[in-house]
């Protein structure tokens, strides 16, 4: 026990480290180069902090414990949006939430808890259909979100992403995708051995890891408004945008991409 709780704290402790250090200022280096928004900049870091659900689900599958998986990608998105609120709230940066312009996104990211919950609630299982549909829902939230709303003017750019190249950036992101996929790997093993060996329920492994993997969004979110903070003011919104579509680019591609993948995986090793 004491082993495999060691493995999954340093595994986790790595996948946060990675994330913060490699993938985020991966990120702001090839925004610099090409220019990204802060509505872009902010999807792609929502992309790059789901990386660690894909690789604790995905490990969770292999392992034979694939409701862990499952209940790591509900706990994980609850959490994420209560992250996001705790610091908007902190920031007192709650009033920008009431912009019309948000609203997509704060309905999809609703949906992002809704579905997965009602998915529990209703019984829906394991299968080709449910990874079909909600692959389909991905694209769905894609074509409305590149219908409802414009790229916007480039983003404030990170301290030390002023010279940044897609090369450098891509370097880095490389890097950290690797440590993350090791590590992930270690955690779900270390999940299933809890799971298995100790007769520890599965939605408690996935809330724990639900909590760990979404560290990497709270730093997310206090860096994304540390980036924009020499331009503090009341009309500046494009903080809390980067932020909320950090947050919902996250919960989608949790729910959409990584969970039919991981049921894809677990249907093929079962």
């Amino acid at each position: 026990m004491l082993i495999d709780l060691t493995i999954l704290i340093v595994s986790a402790a790595a996948i946060v480290v990675s994330v913060r250090f490699l993938l985020v200022p991966g990120i702001g280096k090839i925004g610099a180069a090409l220019k990204f928004s802060a509505k872009v900049r902010g999807q792609m870091i929502g992309y790059a902090t789901s990386v660690p659900e894909f690789t604790v689900l995905t490990a969770g599958a292999l392992n034979g414990v694939f409701n862990a998986g499952m209940w790591n990608i509900a706990s994980s998105n609850i959490i994420n949006w209560v992250l996001f609120l705790i610091t908007v709230f902190v920031l007192r940066q709650q009033l920008d939430l009431k912009n019309r312009m948000f609203a997509d996104e704060l309905v999809f990211g609703v949906l992002s808890v809704v579905i997965p919950l009602l998915m529990f609630a209703v019984g829906i299982g394991t299968g080709v259909g449910t990874a079909i549909g909600l692959l389909a829902f991905f694209v769905f939230y894609k074509v409305m979100d590149k219908r409802l709303n414009k790229a916007g003017k480039v983003a404030p750019l990170p301290p030390g992403a002023e010279n940044g190249t897609v090369q450098g950036g891509g370097i880095m992101l490389l890097i950290g995708i690797l440590v993350i996929l090791v590590a992930g790997n270690f955690l779900g093993g270390s999940a299933g051995s809890l799971i298995k060996e100790l007769s520890v329920p599965a939605w408690a492994v996935g809330w724990i890891l639900g909590l760990v993997t979404s560290v990497c969004e709270l730093a997310s979110f206090i860096e994304i408004y540390r980036i924009h903070k020499p331009k503090d003011s009341p009309t500046h919104i494009k903080d809390t945008q980067e932020a909320l579509d950090a947050l919902v680019a996250s919960n989608i591609a949790n729910l959409g991409l990584i969970l039919p993948l991981g049921m894809i995986i677990y249907l093929i090793v079962q």
